[in-house]
């Protein structure tokens, strides 16, 4: 994969002849690019640049091709020889050509050797400022020239390693992030995150690398543009995939596909048929329409900050759905509801598969110490239905107890949590604790988290399926009439006899 692309005329990579040990502008240009990456982090764009020596009867190789097509960024090193090859020409409308036109000024950055009339550019280029490697000289009477920052194989000038820098920064503010790998096995869940405009590339990384990080898989594919000539069947056919769809919506609206309308609002588009034809009533869209927004800065005025009400401008874009979960706060707030809400609508992990496999089920019945009595009778009876049950410890210095406690939560495959004479309140607070299984420790979801109500019997008690959501408990076994717990009353917390959810 290429992050960055280099296009540069050979003629501007000459050494000069009585130093052939020195390296040409472009070689130069290149390894103290790569240099600067190292020097800010590990986190490194690739760069392709072709040191072939290219005759005119060359051709275009795969390998060449495939490269521009791949490239996020073209850095154009611009100067009267760039301009007077075909070559040069042609990886740039190569480029054009094989990229969304919205943002595509912003994929190219220039390189600018020696000074370059606006007129005499490409119409891509035009308008386009870069980083200037000299300096102009608007004396009339001087007749020496612009004074270059780098001659005859070396720099001459302390501003070009000012301007190696502030390039460097860029390319690496713009390049995209490196492949996230997973922190957790997969959970098997898919997750549409919609293809953003410009505006909002940078955030949506940022929410594809949490949500792969997290084990989910996202959809459509993170490192490739949904084609202009097959949108809406690529759209649909990664909507039928996903549990929910997830838009981010800045001011753009993005490229429109041919007879079709831009993409972000396609996307939305496609999303509102999937749901109104989605039987279950689960599938639903997360739309992040940040109110706090800084328009871009233009050529000639500042950056401009306004405020947008989320659900006005979500209505720019698309109709509002009744499902729809509309959010306006800061990213990072975004992506911890993002995280908390797929907590609370993840289905039940199966766990027929440990079943079949001959796996004994590790059932951790969390209880105080007061309910110890009623856990241990507890146990007995499900090991009649062989499974295996961990219980907390007591006993102990508080450290060893609270590491002990926290192991067997994070490597159980289900847990129950006991509300015998324990307090509502420590039921209710430790169910939240389950929430977020990535907090404690673990591997993967919990096949399931249940709580049996036991007695004493009570009014509370008896309302307990109302007391938990659905994000913390799955569901509540109410053994509060039933003095001691037997093997057939058990039948739910059994995954082999358990209904489907």
């Amino acid at each position: 994969m290429t992050d960055i692309f280099i296009s540069y005329a050979r003629d501007d990579d000459v050494p000069p002849p009585d130093r052939p040990d020195r390296k040409g502008f472009v070689t130069f240009l290149d390894e103290n690019i790569r240099y600067e990456f190292r020097d800010l982090g590990p986190e490194r764009p690739v760069v392709w640049r072709d040191i072939r020596r290219i005759s005119p009867g060359d051709q275009f190789t795969p390998e060449l091709e495939d490269a521009l097509k791949n490239a996020s960024l073209l850095v154009v090193v611009l100067s009267k020889n760039w301009l007077a090859s075909e070559w040069c020409k042609r990886e740039l409308d190569t480029f054009a050509k094989t990229h969304p036109q919205e943002g595509l000024r912003d994929r190219i950055i220039l390189v600018n050797k020696r000074f370059i009339d606006f007129a005499e550019r490409p119409q891509l280029l035009q308008g386009q400022v870069g980083f200037n490697f000299f300096s102009r000289n608007n004396d009339p009477q001087d007749f020496s020239g612009d004074h270059e920052y780098f001659e005859r194989g070396e720099a001459v000038d302390t501003r070009y390693w000012d301007q190696i820098k502030l390039l460097a920064a860029h390319l690496l503010k713009r390049s995209p992030p490196p492949p996230v790998e997973p922190r957790y096995p997969p959970t098997g869940r898919t997750i549409y995150v919609a293809k953003p405009a410009s505006d909002m590339r940078a955030q949506y990384d940022r929410i594809v690398s949490e949500l792969v990080g997290k084990g989910h898989t996202v959809v459509p594919a993170p490192a490739q543009d949904i084609p202009l000539t097959s949108a809406v069947a690529d759209i649909d056919a990664a909507l039928q995939e996903a549990e929910i769809s997830i838009h981010l919506l800045g001011e753009r609206a993005g490229e429109a596909p041919e007879d079709q309308l831009p993409m972000v609002k396609l996307q939305l588009a496609r999303a509102a048929v999937k749901a109104a034809g989605d039987a279950s009533a689960k599938f639903h869209r997360l739309v992040w329409a940040p109110g706090a927004w800084t328009t871009p800065a233009a050529a000639n005025e500042a950056a401009r900050d306004i405020a947008r009400h989320p659900v006005e401008v979500l209505a720019r874009f698309d109709k509002q759905l009744p499902a729809d979960k509309i959010e306006g706060d800061t990213l990072s707030k975004f992506v911890d509801f993002v995280n908390q809400h797929l907590i609370a609508i993840a289905p039940v992990r199966p766990i027929e598969a440990v079943l079949e496999k001959g796996g004994e089920i590790r059932l951790y019945l969390h209880h105080c110490e007061a309910d110890s009595d009623y856990a241990l009778n507890l146990a007995q009876a499900l090991q009649q239905r062989k499974l295996e049950t961990l219980l907390p410890a007591f006993d102990g210095p508080d450290s060893e107890i609270k590491s002990f406690n926290g192991k067997q939560l994070a490597e159980c495959d289900a847990v129950v949590l006991c509300w015998a004479s324990a307090s509502e309140v420590w039921v209710r607070a430790e169910a939240s604790g389950l929430r977020d299984w990535h907090q404690l420790g673990r591997k993967q979801q919990f096949s399931y988290r249940a709580v049996v109500a036991a007695p004493p019997p009570g009014t509370r008690k008896k309302a307990s399926k109302f007391l938990f959501p659905r994000g913390d408990i799955d569901f509540v076994v109410d053994l509060s009439a039933t003095s001691t717990p037997t093997a057939d009353l058990l039948d739910q917390l059994v995954p082999a006899m358990r209904p489907a959810p």
